[in-house]
């Protein structure tokens, strides 16, 4: 005779393992052709989080040293990513605490146009 309890509990292990196998992060990339990326520089990381759906946001601006040291007023390239885990925490916090990773590329920058005469 079978335990149904053994049973249900067999069939909750087993979707909750599938659940996880089938999670995987996302990320969005916001990419330009009209600044390309300097090539010598590698990604710049910050994690970052929101508070209270949104309310507050925890750096509210994100600052960019090594763009600023090289002279350049843009990014080529901004990737924002979540993983299970952050996503997880999320969801358990219900959206009280949200936490994102950002990336970021700074653009090349300007040649000196010279003007012939």
């Amino acid at each position: 005779m079978r335990c149904p309890k053994f049973h249900n509990i067999t069939i909750a292990a087993i979707l909750i393992a599938m659940v996880f196998c089938a999670s995987s992060c996302y990320s969005y990339r916001v990419a330009t052709h009209a600044l390309p990326s300097t090539g010598v520089t590698p990604l710049n990381k910050v994690r970052t989080y929101s508070l209270f759906w949104g309310l507050l946001n925890k750096p509210q601006m994100i600052h960019t040293p090594v763009c600023d040291s090289l002279g350049v007023n843009g990014v080529a390239e901004v990737l924002v990513k979540n993983n299970f885990g952050n996503a997880l925490l999320t969801v358990c916090t219900l959206g009280i605490y949200c936490p994102l990773t950002l990336e970021w590329k700074c653009a090349a920058p300007c040649q000196p146009q010279t003007d012939p005469l």
